[in-house]
């Protein structure tokens, strides 16, 4: 079996499918700053990863979330589904994280967690391409998120 540049040593994850978490609080989306040991070293993004042999997208979002922020999530709803440039077809799920919780990040993944709203988003640099292009169909009205802010 071969392996892409994009996959993990471990032959049971694939990357050819991956979940990402979509989390509000307030008016704000969680977004993470990626490690410099991982691909896309210190970008802005949102959390998530590959999609396990026999996992579903559900199990993998709060398998994910649970590795990269130590939170347990609660899987809402599919909002979008989309396709990376190297083919990972990737599922993008609204998810709750109670309000007592407090995302921490796992510094072999993630190096900073912020809580951002449209605005800091467009304003930010060093992110990976995925997450203006979801906030940009969102304020097209291609996307269905609970997010009540108007910037």
């Amino acid at each position: 079996m071969s392996y892409s540049p994009h996959s993990s040593n471990s032959p049971h994850r694939s990357r050819k499918r991956g979940v990402i978490g979509v989390m509000f609080r307030k008016d704000r989306l969680l977004i993470i700053r990626r490690s410099m040991t991982v691909n896309a070293p210190g970008k802005l993004c949102l959390p998530g990863g590959g999609i396990e042999a026999g996992e579903t997208e559900e199990e993998a979002l709060v398998r994910e979330m649970q590795e990269e922020i130590l939170v347990d999530v609660e899987p809402v709803r599919l909002c979008h589904r989309s396709v990376t440039p190297w083919g990972t077809r990737l599922a993008w799920w609204i998810a709750n994280i109670h309000d007592e919780a407090e995302p921490v990040p796992n510094p072999e993944e993630v190096s900073e967690i912020h809580w951002m709203t449209p605005d800091d988003i467009a304003k930010a640099s060093n992110v990976l391409p995925s997450l203006p292009e979801f906030i940009s169909q969102w304020r097209a009205g291609q996307i269905d998120l609970p997010w009540n802010v108007s910037g």
